[in-house]
This record gives C-alpha cells, sequence and structure tokens, in this order.
C-alpha cells in the first residue's frame, strides 16, 4: 500500500477518535510516524520491510469503520488549527496531546495533496477541547496515579527557549524514579511534546511565537516536585539494562510488532531520531533513549 494510504487512515481514525475515545488518536500520529521516519529516510533502508509491517499491523488491528472522505478542502486548515491551539493553549492539560495531534496531522498534510475536510477541523477542534477538559493528567508517586495542579508546584528556574538541542539535553538529563516513569511514561511526553513545539515554532512561527513553551515547562516543573514526593527513589542509572532498544536496528522494529505500548515506540523513535537530525547529533548510544520505553 502506497503512503496516502496510510496518510487517509490517519486522518479517518482522527474523525473516528474525536467520536469516541480521543486517545485513540495516538494510533493516528502512531502511522504518521512511520510514514515520516520512512520518507525522511531516519532509519536505515534495511528496516523499512520491519516498518511497513508495523503500519500493516496497525491498521489491521485498528480498523476504522469508514473511508475518509477526501471531498472538500476546509479553507485556511493549518492557520485555523494553530489559532485554535494557542487560543486553547492558557491551560496546561493532557501532557500537551493538544500540541502532540496537531503537529502529527498538520505535518502529514503539508507532505501531500489530501484535503483537509470540515469533517476532519471539526473532529480535530472537538479533540482539542477534550484535552482541555480532561485535566493536567497524571503522574506515578509512590505506586498511584495521582493528579498535580501545575499552578500550585514551585519554578523550577530558568526556562530556555525550546529548540532541538534543548530538548534533548531536556530529556537526557532529567532525573526520574525508574518505577515512576513506569507508571506514567512523562519522559516519552516529554520528547514528543518538546519535538511537536520546535517543529511548528519553526513552520508556523507566525502564530506560535513562544507561547507553547511555557506548557512545555509547567509539566517539567511538575515533574521535579513529583520527584520529591517519591519515596522509593530507584535510578536508572542503578539498573542494568539487558538489551539496548536502538531504532537502527531490526531488533526494536521486532519488538514493536509484539508490543508498542500504544504506538508510542513509533512516536518516540520518530521524535528522537528528527530531533538529533535537527540538532545536527549523530545518534550513537541509546541508553539515556531507551529510558522512555
Amino acid at each position: 500500500m502506497d503512503i496516502d494510504f496510510y496518510r487517509k487512515w490517519a486522518c479517518q481514525q482522527m474523525i473516528e477518535s474525536s467520536q469516541s475515545n480521543v486517545w485513540e488518536g495516538h494510533w493516528a500520529c502512531a502511522v504518521i510516524a512511520l510514514t515520516e521516519l520512512l520518507e525522511e529516510k531516519l532509519v536505515p533502508a534495511k528496516l523499512e520491510d520491519l516498518i511497513h509491517n508495523n503500519l500493516d499491523k496497525i491498521v489491521e488491528e485498528h480498523a476504522n469503520e469508514q473511508q475518509y472522505r477526501a471531498n472538500k478542502q476546509y479553507e485556511g486548515f493549518p492557520a485555523q488549527m494553530m489559532r485554535l491551539l494557542v487560543q486553547k493553549n492558557h491551560t496546561y492539560h493532557a501532557l500537551g496531546h493538544d500540541v502532540i495531534y496537531t503537529f502529527y496531522l498538520l505535518s502529514m498534510l503539508s507532505r501531500s495533496a489530501i484535503p483537509a475536510t470540515p469533517e476532519l477541523f471539526d473532529a480535530m477542534g472537538k479533540m482539542i477541547r477534550g484535552f482541555v477538559a480532561s485535566g493536567p493528567g497524571y503522574v506515578t508517586v509512590n505506586g498511584e496515579n495521582i493528579v498535580i495542579d501545575p499552578d500550585g508546584v514551585p519554578y523550577t528556574g530558568v526556562k530556555l527557549q525550546l529548540t532541538p538541542e534543548a530538548v534533548l539535553d531536556l530529556l537526557h538529563h532529567f532525573q526520574r524514579p525508574l518505577q515512576m516513569e513506569k507508571g506514567d511514561m512523562q519522559l516519552g511526553h516529554i520528547l514528543t511534546h518538546g519535538h511537536a513545539i520546535v517543529e511548528m515554532k519553526e513552520v508556523y512561527r507566525h502564530y506560535v511565537h513562544d507561547h507553547l513553551d511555557p506548557g512545555f515547562y509547567a509539566r517539567i516543573d511538575l515533574l521535579a516536585y513529583a520527584n520529591t514526593l517519591e519515596e522509593n527513589r530507584v535510578t536508572f542509572d542503578s539498573m542494568v539494562m539487558e538489551t539496548e532498544l536502538n531504532p537502527l536496528e531490526p531488533s526494536y522494529w521486532e519488538q514493536a510488532l509484539v508490543e508498542s505500548r500504544h504506538g508510542h515506540y513509533y512516536k518516540y523513535a520518530y521524535s528522537y531520531l528528527r530531533l538529533c537530525r535537527m540538532a545536527g547529533r549523530a545518534p550513537s548510544d541509546f541508553r539515556l533513549f531507551q529510558r522512555i520505553l
């Protein structure tokens, strides 16, 4: 199947997710991440067949009820999406999924002639409003998933303007106890949220400026505060990893076929490799990356 098949599938998945469960939009993002990994040649050619196998598994196991009806273009779709996103970003909610979903969709549409329909715009607006209503998301502390109000946590200091380098450095150096990360995958959301922001700042600077950075740093402050509440502080540094999860090797994609963690294997690989390219860094040691998996 060609790339446009998967793109149309992702559009329809967003529409149907808005009608049932907004979190199922993760699969649309996962498919887009894999198509862009292939298009941008972020992985060796020897992995392409394995990645196509992962794509086919997603669309078969999460089949849409209908096909995408690409019958009418919503004029000014990117600009209207960005206005909606910035307008709703005055609260810090749902791990930045509003930003992540919007980035993936706009990035995919910019690479194709597939029209963004009024139905798709309405679906994305409904999901963004749903994320606003869902609150800030939970954090795992002492084995329990709790909600912490971002407005009530201490300020951690200087906030650098988000760039590819800044996001990678934050990901690499932010410390979290192992059992907390296993519970909530917050490091992975630092990666995908930060990646989405820096990409949109580059393409949609007129709308974004630095308006999305505060939501990202609110998440960092919240996680730093949550660390102080954790009593069992087993760190990643004290653990010996049996194998290295490296998205440049076949074993990574073979493992993803077995368990992709709700599609996060795909999004994390894409965001990490893309940020490394944007920052001019050659990824070679994936021990820091694999903390998120």
